[in-house]
Protein backbone atom coordinates (compact mmCIF):
# COMPACT_ATOMS: atom_id res chain seq x y z
CA UNK A 1 0.00 0.00 0.00
CA UNK A 2 2.01 2.98 -1.15
CA UNK A 3 1.98 6.03 1.34
CA UNK A 4 0.67 8.56 -0.83
CA UNK A 5 -2.52 8.58 -2.79
CA UNK A 6 -1.25 10.50 -5.68
CA UNK A 7 2.36 11.17 -7.45
CA UNK A 8 3.89 13.92 -9.54
CA UNK A 9 3.27 13.50 -12.97
CA UNK A 10 7.01 13.55 -14.78
CA UNK A 11 7.31 16.13 -18.16
CA UNK A 12 6.54 14.47 -20.95
CA UNK A 13 4.01 11.62 -19.80
CA UNK A 14 1.52 10.99 -21.64
CA UNK A 15 0.25 7.74 -20.19
CA UNK A 16 -1.59 7.95 -16.69
CA UNK A 17 -2.98 5.00 -13.81
CA UNK A 18 -6.50 7.54 -13.91
CA UNK A 19 -8.63 7.54 -16.67
CA UNK A 20 -9.89 11.12 -17.89
CA UNK A 21 -6.33 12.94 -17.64
CA UNK A 22 -4.81 13.78 -21.03
CA UNK A 23 -1.61 16.15 -21.15
CA UNK A 24 -2.44 19.32 -22.86
CA UNK A 25 -0.37 21.83 -24.85
CA UNK A 26 1.86 22.41 -22.15
CA UNK A 27 2.22 19.08 -20.74
CA UNK A 28 -0.11 19.77 -17.78
CA UNK A 29 -2.16 17.05 -17.37
CA UNK A 30 -6.27 17.98 -17.38
CA UNK A 31 -9.28 16.44 -17.16
CA UNK A 32 -12.25 17.11 -19.21
CA UNK A 33 -14.50 18.51 -15.86
CA UNK A 34 -13.26 20.60 -13.34
CA UNK A 35 -14.21 20.57 -9.48
CA UNK A 36 -14.26 23.15 -7.18
CA UNK A 37 -15.18 22.48 -3.35
CA UNK A 38 -16.60 25.57 -1.06
CA UNK A 39 -16.97 24.12 2.41
CA UNK A 40 -19.81 27.02 2.70
CA UNK A 41 -22.32 29.23 0.83
CA UNK A 42 -20.78 32.59 1.40
CA UNK A 43 -17.29 31.24 0.22
CA UNK A 44 -19.07 29.94 -2.76
CA UNK A 45 -20.66 33.59 -3.90
CA UNK A 46 -17.28 34.76 -3.09
CA UNK A 47 -15.48 33.10 -5.44
CA UNK A 48 -18.45 34.31 -8.16
CA UNK A 49 -17.59 37.75 -7.24
CA UNK A 50 -14.17 37.54 -7.98
CA UNK A 51 -14.43 36.05 -11.21
CA UNK A 52 -17.03 37.90 -12.20
CA UNK A 53 -14.99 40.94 -11.99
CA UNK A 54 -11.86 39.68 -13.49
CA UNK A 55 -13.39 37.49 -16.16
CA UNK A 56 -16.77 36.82 -17.60
CA UNK A 57 -19.38 34.66 -15.97
CA UNK A 58 -21.49 34.35 -19.74
CA UNK A 59 -18.54 32.38 -20.34
CA UNK A 60 -18.66 29.97 -17.52
CA UNK A 61 -22.45 29.91 -16.80
CA UNK A 62 -23.36 27.42 -19.80
CA UNK A 63 -21.53 24.25 -18.44
CA UNK A 64 -21.41 25.04 -14.70
CA UNK A 65 -23.56 22.71 -12.26
CA UNK A 66 -23.67 23.68 -8.50
CA UNK A 67 -24.71 21.06 -5.96
CA UNK A 68 -25.13 20.79 -2.05
CA UNK A 69 -23.54 17.47 -1.19
CA UNK A 70 -22.96 15.89 2.36
CA UNK A 71 -19.40 14.18 2.81
CA UNK A 72 -19.14 10.66 4.30
CA UNK A 73 -18.27 10.95 7.66
CA UNK A 74 -19.81 14.12 8.44
CA UNK A 75 -19.62 17.51 7.07
CA UNK A 76 -21.68 18.95 3.70
CA UNK A 77 -19.87 21.00 0.80
CA UNK A 78 -20.91 23.00 -2.03
CA UNK A 79 -19.23 21.69 -5.49
CA UNK A 80 -19.42 24.02 -8.33
CA UNK A 81 -18.19 21.70 -11.70
CA UNK A 82 -17.57 23.33 -15.14
CA UNK A 83 -15.99 22.60 -17.81
CA UNK A 84 -12.41 22.04 -18.09
CA UNK A 85 -9.46 20.87 -20.63
CA UNK A 86 -7.32 24.44 -20.51
CA UNK A 87 -4.55 24.69 -18.10
CA UNK A 88 -4.47 28.78 -18.10
CA UNK A 89 -8.47 28.73 -17.36
CA UNK A 90 -7.82 26.29 -14.18
CA UNK A 91 -4.77 27.85 -13.53
CA UNK A 92 -7.25 30.69 -12.67
CA UNK A 93 -9.87 29.36 -11.18
CA UNK A 94 -7.48 27.47 -8.65
CA UNK A 95 -6.19 31.06 -7.79
CA UNK A 96 -9.23 32.43 -6.78
CA UNK A 97 -9.90 29.00 -5.49
CA UNK A 98 -7.81 29.21 -2.89
CA UNK A 99 -7.94 32.76 -1.94
CA UNK A 100 -11.30 31.96 -1.01
CA UNK A 101 -10.52 28.54 1.29
CA UNK A 102 -11.51 26.38 -2.07
CA UNK A 103 -10.01 23.91 -2.90
CA UNK A 104 -9.60 22.58 -6.69
CA UNK A 105 -9.73 19.68 -8.53
CA UNK A 106 -9.90 17.73 -11.84
CA UNK A 107 -10.57 14.87 -13.63
CA UNK A 108 -14.14 13.20 -15.45
CA UNK A 109 -17.20 11.32 -14.19
CA UNK A 110 -16.81 10.55 -10.74
CA UNK A 111 -13.64 10.37 -9.87
CA UNK A 112 -11.34 13.65 -9.67
CA UNK A 113 -7.67 14.17 -8.10
CA UNK A 114 -5.82 17.55 -6.83
CA UNK A 115 -4.81 20.01 -9.36
CA UNK A 116 -1.12 21.17 -9.98
CA UNK A 117 0.57 22.82 -7.41
CA UNK A 118 4.53 24.00 -6.56
CA UNK A 119 5.39 20.31 -5.71
CA UNK A 120 4.38 19.27 -8.92
CA UNK A 121 4.22 21.59 -11.64
CA UNK A 122 2.68 19.62 -14.42
CA UNK A 123 0.06 17.68 -12.06
CA UNK A 124 -0.73 14.17 -10.10
CA UNK A 125 -1.77 11.31 -10.99
CA UNK A 126 -3.07 8.38 -9.17
CA UNK A 127 -0.23 6.67 -7.37
CA UNK A 128 -0.33 2.98 -8.91
CA UNK A 129 -2.30 -0.31 -7.49
CA UNK A 130 -2.67 1.29 -4.40
CA UNK A 131 -5.03 3.80 -5.52
CA UNK A 132 -8.45 3.83 -5.56
CA UNK A 133 -9.55 3.25 -9.03
CA UNK A 134 -13.71 2.58 -9.44
CA UNK A 135 -15.02 0.03 -10.96
CA UNK A 136 -17.90 -2.55 -11.77
CA UNK A 137 -16.31 -4.79 -9.28
CA UNK A 138 -14.41 -2.77 -7.39
CA UNK A 139 -14.75 -2.23 -3.42
CA UNK A 140 -14.14 1.19 -3.73
CA UNK A 141 -16.46 1.33 -6.81
CA UNK A 142 -18.46 5.05 -6.73
CA UNK A 143 -22.00 5.53 -7.19
CA UNK A 144 -23.72 7.20 -9.87
CA UNK A 145 -24.79 10.35 -7.66
CA UNK A 146 -21.28 9.91 -5.39
CA UNK A 147 -18.19 12.30 -6.09
CA UNK A 148 -14.53 10.59 -5.03
CA UNK A 149 -11.79 13.07 -4.96
CA UNK A 150 -8.44 12.26 -3.93
CA UNK A 151 -5.92 14.23 -2.77
CA UNK A 152 -2.32 13.60 -1.28
CA UNK A 153 -2.84 11.94 1.91
CA UNK A 154 -6.49 11.51 2.18
CA UNK A 155 -10.05 10.48 -0.28
CA UNK A 156 -13.75 11.96 0.51
CA UNK A 157 -16.81 10.78 -1.32
CA UNK A 158 -19.83 13.33 -1.97
CA UNK A 159 -23.27 12.26 -2.20
CA UNK A 160 -25.05 15.24 -4.02
CA UNK A 161 -28.41 15.71 -1.99
CA UNK A 162 -29.97 18.50 -4.19
CA UNK A 163 -29.14 20.92 -7.15
CA UNK A 164 -28.53 25.00 -7.29
CA UNK A 165 -29.52 26.82 -10.10
CA UNK A 166 -26.93 29.08 -10.42
CA UNK A 167 -29.05 32.03 -12.46
CA UNK A 168 -31.61 31.85 -9.50
CA UNK A 169 -29.08 31.86 -7.06
CA UNK A 170 -27.55 34.81 -8.41
CA UNK A 171 -30.83 36.58 -8.84
CA UNK A 172 -31.65 35.77 -5.26
CA UNK A 173 -28.50 37.21 -3.44
CA UNK A 174 -28.77 39.67 -0.72
CA UNK A 175 -27.05 43.16 -1.44
CA UNK A 176 -24.47 44.48 0.73
CA UNK A 177 -24.26 48.17 1.97
CA UNK A 178 -21.38 50.13 1.00
CA UNK A 179 -20.87 53.87 2.80
CA UNK A 180 -21.19 56.59 0.17
CA UNK A 181 -17.50 58.66 -0.56
CA UNK A 182 -16.27 60.71 2.53
CA UNK A 183 -17.26 64.07 0.57
CA UNK A 184 -20.86 62.89 0.14
CA UNK A 185 -22.96 62.30 -2.58
CA UNK A 186 -22.63 66.05 -3.86
CA UNK A 187 -19.33 66.14 -3.70
CA UNK A 188 -18.33 62.72 -5.83
CA UNK A 189 -21.17 61.59 -7.76
CA UNK A 190 -18.64 60.40 -10.21
CA UNK A 191 -17.35 57.63 -7.38
CA UNK A 192 -20.98 56.63 -7.24
CA UNK A 193 -21.43 55.55 -10.81
CA UNK A 194 -24.06 58.68 -11.16
CA UNK A 195 -21.82 60.87 -13.14
CA UNK A 196 -23.42 60.17 -16.56
CA UNK A 197 -27.04 58.33 -16.00
CA UNK A 198 -29.02 58.05 -12.88
CA UNK A 199 -32.29 56.06 -12.64
CA UNK A 200 -34.73 57.20 -10.09
CA UNK A 201 -37.80 55.45 -8.70
CA UNK A 202 -40.49 57.33 -7.18
CA UNK A 203 -43.33 56.04 -4.78
CA UNK A 204 -46.81 56.97 -5.67
CA UNK A 205 -47.74 59.61 -5.05
CA UNK A 206 -44.74 61.81 -5.21
CA UNK A 207 -44.21 61.67 -8.71
CA UNK A 208 -45.53 64.95 -9.43
CA UNK A 209 -43.67 67.00 -7.16
CA UNK A 210 -40.56 65.22 -8.31
CA UNK A 211 -41.06 65.89 -11.62
CA UNK A 212 -41.94 69.42 -10.89
CA UNK A 213 -39.03 70.44 -8.94
CA UNK A 214 -37.01 68.40 -11.82
CA UNK A 215 -38.08 70.75 -14.35
CA UNK A 216 -38.01 73.58 -12.39
CA UNK A 217 -34.07 73.00 -12.41
CA UNK A 218 -33.95 72.17 -15.76
CA UNK A 219 -33.07 68.54 -15.66
CA UNK A 220 -32.38 66.37 -18.43
CA UNK A 221 -35.14 64.18 -17.69
CA UNK A 222 -37.25 60.99 -19.21
CA UNK A 223 -39.70 58.58 -17.62
CA UNK A 224 -42.28 56.36 -17.27
CA UNK A 225 -44.96 54.49 -15.25
CA UNK A 226 -44.15 50.98 -13.86
CA UNK A 227 -46.06 48.67 -12.19
CA UNK A 228 -44.27 46.83 -9.77
CA UNK A 229 -45.26 43.53 -8.24
CA UNK A 230 -47.23 43.76 -4.69
CA UNK A 231 -48.80 47.49 -5.67
CA UNK A 232 -51.80 48.57 -6.74
CA UNK A 233 -50.60 52.03 -8.06
CA UNK A 234 -47.83 52.78 -10.85
CA UNK A 235 -44.87 54.21 -9.49
CA UNK A 236 -42.59 56.47 -11.77
CA UNK A 237 -38.82 55.23 -12.81
CA UNK A 238 -37.00 58.52 -14.48
CA UNK A 239 -33.97 58.48 -16.47
CA UNK A 240 -31.69 61.43 -15.31
CA UNK A 241 -28.71 62.36 -17.53
CA UNK A 242 -25.84 64.34 -16.28
CA UNK A 243 -27.19 65.00 -12.62
CA UNK A 244 -25.41 67.34 -10.41
CA UNK A 245 -24.01 65.90 -7.10
CA UNK A 246 -26.43 68.31 -5.48
CA UNK A 247 -29.48 67.59 -7.12
CA UNK A 248 -28.77 63.71 -6.71
CA UNK A 249 -28.08 64.70 -2.90
CA UNK A 250 -31.65 66.34 -2.67
CA UNK A 251 -33.13 63.30 -3.97
CA UNK A 252 -30.99 60.86 -1.61
CA UNK A 253 -32.34 62.39 1.41
CA UNK A 254 -36.25 62.13 0.68
CA UNK A 255 -38.66 59.40 1.85
CA UNK A 256 -40.22 57.49 -0.94
CA UNK A 257 -37.10 57.87 -3.69
CA UNK A 258 -34.46 55.53 -4.30
CA UNK A 259 -31.61 56.07 -6.62
CA UNK A 260 -30.37 53.28 -8.83
CA UNK A 261 -27.47 52.79 -10.20
CA UNK A 262 -27.26 51.36 -13.52
CA UNK A 263 -24.49 48.57 -13.55
CA UNK A 264 -25.35 46.97 -17.28
CA UNK A 265 -27.81 47.69 -20.04
CA UNK A 266 -30.73 45.61 -17.91
CA UNK A 267 -29.89 45.75 -14.03
CA UNK A 268 -29.47 48.76 -11.98
CA UNK A 269 -28.68 47.96 -7.85
CA UNK A 270 -29.82 50.74 -5.36
CA UNK A 271 -27.62 53.28 -4.44
CA UNK A 272 -25.53 52.56 -1.28
CA UNK A 273 -25.43 48.70 -1.57
CA UNK A 274 -23.44 46.36 -3.73
CA UNK A 275 -24.66 43.60 -5.47
CA UNK A 276 -22.17 40.39 -4.65
CA UNK A 277 -21.93 39.33 -8.17
CA UNK A 278 -20.53 41.91 -11.08
CA UNK A 279 -23.76 41.70 -13.29
CA UNK A 280 -21.78 43.64 -16.15
CA UNK A 281 -20.70 40.75 -16.49
CA UNK A 282 -23.19 37.67 -16.01
CA UNK A 283 -26.23 39.40 -18.65
CA UNK A 284 -26.61 35.20 -19.08
CA UNK A 285 -28.12 35.60 -15.36
CA UNK A 286 -30.41 38.17 -16.14
CA UNK A 287 -32.41 36.19 -19.06
CA UNK A 288 -35.08 37.40 -20.84
CA UNK A 289 -35.60 41.00 -22.21
CA UNK A 290 -36.49 42.02 -18.56
CA UNK A 291 -35.23 44.98 -16.59
CA UNK A 292 -34.26 44.24 -13.07
CA UNK A 293 -33.88 46.77 -10.61
CA UNK A 294 -32.16 45.68 -7.10
CA UNK A 295 -33.37 47.32 -3.96
CA UNK A 296 -31.48 47.18 -0.95
CA UNK A 297 -33.84 48.87 1.49
CA UNK A 298 -36.96 46.99 1.18
CA UNK A 299 -34.55 43.69 0.00
CA UNK A 300 -36.11 43.05 -3.12
CA UNK A 301 -35.68 42.75 -6.91
CA UNK A 302 -38.42 44.63 -9.49
CA UNK A 303 -38.64 42.62 -12.60
CA UNK A 304 -40.08 44.80 -15.75
CA UNK A 305 -41.66 43.08 -18.66
CA UNK A 306 -39.21 44.59 -21.43
CA UNK A 307 -37.11 47.66 -21.41
CA UNK A 308 -38.87 50.60 -19.88
CA UNK A 309 -39.92 52.96 -22.86
CA UNK A 310 -39.20 56.33 -21.39
CA UNK A 311 -40.83 59.09 -22.54
CA UNK A 312 -39.50 63.09 -22.68
CA UNK A 313 -39.62 64.72 -19.14
CA UNK A 314 -41.28 67.89 -20.24
CA UNK A 315 -44.72 65.77 -21.26
CA UNK A 316 -44.81 64.39 -17.27
CA UNK A 317 -44.56 67.63 -16.24
CA UNK A 318 -49.27 68.48 -15.05
CA UNK A 319 -49.41 72.31 -15.28
CA UNK A 320 -52.94 73.53 -14.81
CA UNK A 321 -54.22 74.67 -18.29
CA UNK A 322 -57.38 77.03 -18.27
CA UNK A 323 -59.05 77.33 -21.65
CA UNK A 324 -60.90 80.16 -23.01
CA UNK A 325 -64.60 79.54 -24.90
CA UNK A 326 -64.04 81.76 -28.05
CA UNK A 327 -66.03 84.84 -28.29
CA UNK A 328 -68.45 83.38 -31.14
CA UNK A 329 -69.69 80.74 -28.47
CA UNK A 330 -70.34 84.08 -25.91
CA UNK A 331 -72.18 85.86 -28.24
CA UNK A 332 -74.33 82.72 -29.17
CA UNK A 333 -75.78 82.48 -25.39
CA UNK A 334 -77.19 86.11 -25.86
CA UNK A 335 -79.74 84.88 -28.38
CA UNK A 336 -83.37 83.99 -27.12
CA UNK A 337 -83.49 80.71 -28.53
CA UNK A 338 -82.48 78.29 -25.39
CA UNK A 339 -80.84 75.73 -27.74
CA UNK A 340 -78.97 78.45 -29.06
CA UNK A 341 -77.59 78.43 -25.09
CA UNK A 342 -77.29 74.72 -25.04
CA UNK A 343 -74.72 74.93 -27.47
CA UNK A 344 -73.32 77.44 -26.76
CA UNK A 345 -72.21 75.39 -23.51
CA UNK A 346 -71.21 72.58 -25.24
CA UNK A 347 -68.85 73.96 -27.83
CA UNK A 348 -67.65 75.82 -24.79
CA UNK A 349 -67.01 72.84 -22.87
CA UNK A 350 -65.54 70.77 -25.90
CA UNK A 351 -63.96 73.27 -28.10
CA UNK A 352 -60.45 74.07 -28.05
CA UNK A 353 -60.67 77.51 -28.61
CA UNK A 354 -58.24 79.71 -30.09
CA UNK A 355 -54.67 78.90 -29.33
CA UNK A 356 -53.45 82.26 -27.72
CA UNK A 357 -56.09 81.86 -25.06
CA UNK A 358 -54.28 79.14 -23.52
CA UNK A 359 -52.71 79.86 -20.22
CA UNK A 360 -50.05 77.55 -17.95
CA UNK A 361 -49.22 78.66 -14.70
CA UNK A 362 -45.64 79.02 -14.10
CA UNK A 363 -43.84 76.56 -11.56
CA UNK A 364 -42.07 78.47 -9.18
CA UNK A 365 -39.00 78.03 -6.26
CA UNK A 366 -38.89 79.81 -3.00
CA UNK A 367 -35.36 80.77 -2.42
CA UNK A 368 -34.35 80.53 1.30
CA UNK A 369 -31.35 81.07 3.57
CA UNK A 370 -30.67 77.84 5.66
CA UNK A 371 -26.81 77.19 7.74
CA UNK A 372 -24.44 75.56 5.58
CA UNK A 373 -20.76 74.14 6.78
CA UNK A 374 -19.23 74.63 3.77
CA UNK A 375 -16.31 77.24 3.27
CA UNK A 376 -16.24 79.90 0.57
CA UNK A 377 -14.28 82.63 -0.47
CA UNK A 378 -14.75 86.07 1.58
CA UNK A 379 -16.36 89.13 -0.61
CA UNK A 380 -16.94 91.49 2.02
CA UNK A 381 -17.77 92.19 5.21
CA UNK A 382 -20.56 94.17 7.23
CA UNK A 383 -19.51 96.02 9.54
CA UNK A 384 -21.81 98.03 12.00
CA UNK A 385 -22.09 101.55 12.71
CA UNK A 386 -20.81 101.06 16.22
CA UNK A 387 -17.45 99.53 14.58
CA UNK A 388 -16.97 102.84 11.85
CA UNK A 389 -14.08 104.23 13.47
CA UNK A 390 -12.14 101.01 13.31
CA UNK A 391 -13.07 100.65 9.75
CA UNK A 392 -11.70 104.11 8.96
CA UNK A 393 -7.96 103.37 10.81
CA UNK A 394 -8.07 99.74 9.05
CA UNK A 395 -8.30 101.30 5.58
CA UNK A 396 -4.14 102.37 5.73
CA UNK A 397 -3.51 98.66 6.15
CA UNK A 398 -5.19 97.59 2.99
CA UNK A 399 -2.99 97.13 0.19
CA UNK A 400 -3.54 99.97 -2.34
CA UNK A 401 -4.54 97.32 -5.73
CA UNK A 402 -7.28 96.19 -3.24
CA UNK A 403 -8.24 99.27 -1.87
CA UNK A 404 -9.26 100.88 -5.37
CA UNK A 405 -11.08 97.33 -6.02
CA UNK A 406 -12.92 98.06 -2.86
CA UNK A 407 -16.66 99.34 -2.89
CA UNK A 408 -18.67 100.47 0.22
CA UNK A 409 -22.59 100.34 0.27
CA UNK A 410 -24.38 102.44 3.25
CA UNK A 411 -27.33 100.68 4.60
CA UNK A 412 -29.63 100.57 7.56
CA UNK A 413 -27.85 97.52 9.35
CA UNK A 414 -24.05 98.94 8.75
CA UNK A 415 -21.66 99.62 6.18
CA UNK A 416 -21.15 96.69 3.48
CA UNK A 417 -17.55 96.39 2.27
CA UNK A 418 -17.86 94.42 -0.65
CA UNK A 419 -14.38 93.61 -2.00
CA UNK A 420 -15.00 91.17 -4.84
CA UNK A 421 -17.45 89.70 -6.76
CA UNK A 422 -17.92 87.16 -10.39
CA UNK A 423 -20.33 89.62 -12.13
CA UNK A 424 -18.79 90.82 -15.66
CA UNK A 425 -19.22 94.09 -17.20
CA UNK A 426 -19.36 96.72 -15.47
CA UNK A 427 -18.54 94.57 -12.08
CA UNK A 428 -15.49 93.31 -13.51
CA UNK A 429 -12.98 95.73 -11.22
CA UNK A 430 -14.46 94.40 -8.56
CA UNK A 431 -12.72 91.08 -9.43
CA UNK A 432 -9.68 92.20 -8.66
CA UNK A 433 -9.64 93.14 -4.55
CA UNK A 434 -10.37 89.12 -4.03
CA UNK A 435 -9.29 88.38 -0.96
CA UNK A 436 -9.28 92.14 0.54
CA UNK A 437 -12.10 91.12 2.50
CA UNK A 438 -9.64 88.77 4.65
CA UNK A 439 -7.87 91.62 6.12
CA UNK A 440 -10.89 93.50 7.68
CA UNK A 441 -11.54 91.60 10.88
CA UNK A 442 -14.87 93.61 11.67
CA UNK A 443 -18.55 92.78 11.32
CA UNK A 444 -20.36 89.83 9.28
CA UNK A 445 -18.71 88.35 6.65
CA UNK A 446 -19.95 87.99 3.50
CA UNK A 447 -19.85 85.47 0.96
CA UNK A 448 -21.03 84.90 -2.70
CA UNK A 449 -23.96 81.86 -3.78
CA UNK A 450 -24.22 83.07 -7.42
CA UNK A 451 -22.63 86.13 -9.23
CA UNK A 452 -23.95 88.82 -7.74
CA UNK A 453 -25.64 87.23 -4.48
CA UNK A 454 -24.36 87.58 -1.54
CA UNK A 455 -25.24 85.75 1.78
CA UNK A 456 -23.58 85.70 5.42
CA UNK A 457 -20.77 83.54 6.19
CA UNK A 458 -22.46 80.11 6.86
CA UNK A 459 -25.99 80.22 4.77
CA UNK A 460 -26.49 79.13 1.67
CA UNK A 461 -29.38 79.14 -0.24
CA UNK A 462 -32.05 76.29 -0.61
CA UNK A 463 -32.78 74.50 -2.64
CA UNK A 464 -29.26 74.35 -4.64
CA UNK A 465 -30.12 75.49 -8.12
CA UNK A 466 -27.64 76.60 -10.99
CA UNK A 467 -26.47 80.25 -10.43
CA UNK A 468 -27.97 82.33 -13.81
CA UNK A 469 -31.33 80.62 -12.59
CA UNK A 470 -31.15 82.56 -8.93
CA UNK A 471 -30.00 85.74 -10.91
CA UNK A 472 -33.73 85.00 -13.19
CA UNK A 473 -35.46 84.10 -10.07
CA UNK A 474 -34.47 87.61 -7.82
CA UNK A 475 -34.98 89.61 -11.37
CA UNK A 476 -31.68 91.05 -10.84
CA UNK A 477 -30.03 93.17 -14.07
CA UNK A 478 -26.68 93.05 -14.86
CA UNK A 479 -24.70 95.01 -12.56
CA UNK A 480 -27.32 94.37 -9.70
CA UNK A 481 -26.68 92.57 -6.26
CA UNK A 482 -28.48 91.06 -4.21
CA UNK A 483 -28.19 90.89 -0.23
CA UNK A 484 -29.49 88.49 2.16
CA UNK A 485 -29.15 89.17 5.84
CA UNK A 486 -31.26 86.79 7.20
CA UNK A 487 -33.56 84.03 7.22
CA UNK A 488 -36.71 85.87 7.98
CA UNK A 489 -35.20 89.64 5.93
CA UNK A 490 -36.05 90.32 2.92
CA UNK A 491 -32.86 90.31 0.41
CA UNK A 492 -31.77 94.26 -0.73
CA UNK A 493 -31.34 95.00 -4.13
CA UNK A 494 -28.04 97.09 -4.77
CA UNK A 495 -27.37 98.88 -7.58
CA UNK A 496 -24.06 100.19 -9.34
CA UNK A 497 -25.04 103.68 -8.07
CA UNK A 498 -25.49 102.47 -4.52
CA UNK A 499 -21.62 101.35 -4.57
CA UNK A 500 -18.93 103.61 -4.13
CA UNK A 501 -15.29 103.63 -4.39
CA UNK A 502 -14.36 102.60 -0.35
CA UNK A 503 -11.04 105.29 -0.27
CA UNK A 504 -12.95 107.87 -1.66
CA UNK A 505 -15.83 107.26 1.54
CA UNK A 506 -13.07 106.78 4.13
CA UNK A 507 -10.51 109.49 3.58
CA UNK A 508 -11.93 112.90 4.04
CA UNK A 509 -11.12 116.23 2.18
CA UNK A 510 -8.19 118.52 2.45
CA UNK A 511 -9.04 122.34 2.69
CA UNK A 512 -6.23 123.87 0.96
CA UNK A 513 -5.41 128.02 1.57
CA UNK A 514 -5.51 130.04 -0.64
CA UNK A 515 -1.96 132.15 -1.44
CA UNK A 516 -1.96 135.98 -0.50
CA UNK A 517 0.46 136.75 -3.80
CA UNK A 518 -0.88 136.36 -6.83
CA UNK A 519 1.25 133.77 -8.90
CA UNK A 520 2.49 136.57 -11.19
CA UNK A 521 4.76 137.68 -8.42
CA UNK A 522 6.53 134.83 -7.64
CA UNK A 523 8.42 135.06 -10.83
CA UNK A 524 9.50 138.78 -10.59
CA UNK A 525 13.21 139.54 -9.95
CA UNK A 526 11.89 141.02 -6.05
CA UNK A 527 9.61 139.36 -4.33
CA UNK A 528 6.87 141.62 -2.53
CA UNK A 529 8.97 143.13 0.14
CA UNK A 530 11.60 143.94 -2.16
CA UNK A 531 13.84 140.98 -1.13
CA UNK A 532 16.53 139.71 -3.85
CA UNK A 533 15.71 137.03 -6.34
CA UNK A 534 16.63 133.95 -5.45
CA UNK A 535 19.59 132.05 -7.55
CA UNK A 536 21.11 128.99 -8.22
CA UNK A 537 24.98 128.57 -7.29
CA UNK A 538 27.00 125.61 -8.75
CA UNK A 539 29.52 125.44 -6.21
CA UNK A 540 32.56 122.18 -5.37
CA UNK A 541 31.66 120.19 -2.61
CA UNK A 542 34.27 118.81 -0.35
CA UNK A 543 34.93 116.04 1.99
CA UNK A 544 32.44 116.96 4.39
CA UNK A 545 29.73 117.99 1.86
CA UNK A 546 27.42 119.02 5.20
CA UNK A 547 29.87 121.39 7.19
CA UNK A 548 28.61 124.83 7.38
CA UNK A 549 25.23 123.34 6.37
CA UNK A 550 22.40 126.26 6.85
CA UNK A 551 25.06 129.62 7.72
CA UNK A 552 23.10 132.35 6.52
CA UNK A 553 26.30 135.25 7.65
CA UNK A 554 28.51 136.23 5.09
CA UNK A 555 31.65 136.03 7.35
CA UNK A 556 35.15 134.93 6.06
CA UNK A 557 35.76 130.99 6.21
CA UNK A 558 38.72 129.98 8.20
CA UNK A 559 41.45 127.78 6.88
CA UNK A 560 41.70 124.14 8.71
CA UNK A 561 44.70 122.05 8.61
CA UNK A 562 45.65 123.76 5.14
CA UNK A 563 42.43 123.66 3.47
CA UNK A 564 39.91 125.72 3.04
CA UNK A 565 36.09 124.68 4.42
CA UNK A 566 32.93 124.63 2.35
CA UNK A 567 31.27 127.86 1.42
CA UNK A 568 28.64 128.25 3.88
CA UNK A 569 29.87 125.92 6.67
CA UNK A 570 31.34 126.36 10.34
CA UNK A 571 33.70 125.10 12.36
CA UNK A 572 32.81 122.48 15.35
CA UNK A 573 33.44 123.67 18.67
CA UNK A 574 37.16 123.12 19.60
CA UNK A 575 38.58 123.08 16.20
Amino acid sequence: MASTLLEPIAAGQTRFHMQGLAPDGRGIAVGRETLLVFPSLDRLVAFLGAYSEECSLDDLIPSLTLERARRDGGGQALLLRCAGGDSYALDRLGRMSTAVHGQLFTGSGTVFVRYRDRLAPFGYDLAGPGAPRPGPRSAEAVAADEVLVVDHDYQARYRASDRLDPVELIQRLQLRPVPLPPGGLAEAPDLCGLHELALVLVAPGLGDRVLAYLWANQVAMAGVRVALAGERRASLLLRLRQPSGALLAVLHGIPGVELLVPVSPRAAVELGYRHPIHLASASSCLPGDEMYLFRGRVGRVERLDGAPQFIDGNYLVQSPIHVRAPASDHRAGTGADNRSDNRSDIRSGNEPGDARSVASTPLQVALRLRPSAGAREPRGALVGWEQAALLRKLVYLIPPTALAAARLAVLPQGMLVLTGSSLGGAGAGLAAGVGAAALIPLGTRIVEVAPGVLVPDGFELWPHVRPQLIRELLGLEAADHALFLGPDIDPLRLRPEHLIPLDAAMISRLDLAVSEAPPSELVRSGGPDGGTAAAIVNQHLGRFALWGFGRVDDSPLPVLAGRELPPGSTPSQGE
